[in-house]
């Protein structure tokens, strides 16, 4: 495959030491040639490594995933990926046939873990073409404030109008696995998590989406996070 952009939002209530980190654990498990980006409200602490976008100040929480629809970036393909996503094996093949087959749809993903709102659509690791997505953009500034009601954020957005999705967790064996819906339990009166405190490796990424985030496990020195996110 060619070289992709790499690209993350690390906005507001997300440190520096996210996005550092997901880079991290990008360059671990990636083989391949590409360009990193951060869209960012916090330049001065992220890693040179990354080229800094700055925040568009209109914009607010999980909506600024949306400006990585609005780059010109140097590479035809792009992947995005959330903070609290974490990558503990190889992406190359699962990248490799995303950038085969993308051709053929509008977008690759993985869906949420539990259709959240009723959409299958899932935003937190996201493959697609630059150029042939710009329209989503252009569609969202249109109407910025009335958009940005939308019940579910960005996700439920952008699903109500990808309708050519491909769905990475239906292709590529032991893909992702949600930290609270398929690795957690959970107390009788359903009020508090309980996180296991050993899990499997088997699978290539970790979504620690909802709470508790990463540095939060890390503050409860649960040992998987240890091995994962540095």
């Amino acid at each position: 495959m060619g070289p992709i952009n790499f690209i993350v939002v690390c906005t507001e209530k997300y440190t520096a030491e996210y996005a550092n980190k997901s880079l991290n654990m990008f360059k671990r498990n990636f083989n391949g040639t590409f360009s990193a980006f951060c869209i960012t409200d916090k330049k001065e602490q992220i890693s040179e490594e990354f080229v800094c976008i700055e925040k568009q100040s209109e914009l607010t929480g999980w909506w600024n995933k949306l400006s990585i629809f609005n780059q010109d970036l140097p590479h035809e393909n792009t992947l995005y990926v959330d903070l609290d996503l974490l990558i503990m094996n190889p992406l190359d093949d699962a990248l490799k046939f995303a950038a085969q087959t993308i051709n053929d749809y509008e977008i690759a993903c993985f869906g949420d873990h539990i259709e959240w709102h009723g959409e299958q659509f899932g935003s937190a690791f996201m493959f697609f073409n630059q150029e042939k997505l710009r329209w989503i953009y252009e569609e969202f500034i249109q109407d910025l404030n009335s958009y940005m009601l939308t019940q579910g954020g960005d996700q439920i957005w952008l699903g109500q109008r990808l309708s050519k999705v491909l769905y990475l967790e239906q292709h590529i064996k032991n893909f992702v696995k949600s930290l609270k819906f398929d690795l957690a339990t959970w107390s009788a009166d359903r009020q508090q998590i309980l996180i296991p405190d050993e899990i499997t490796t088997d699978f290539i990424l970790l979504n620690c989406h909802g709470n508790p985030k990463p540095h939060e496990l890390a503050k409860l020195k649960w040992k998987p996070i240890r091995e994962i996110w540095y």
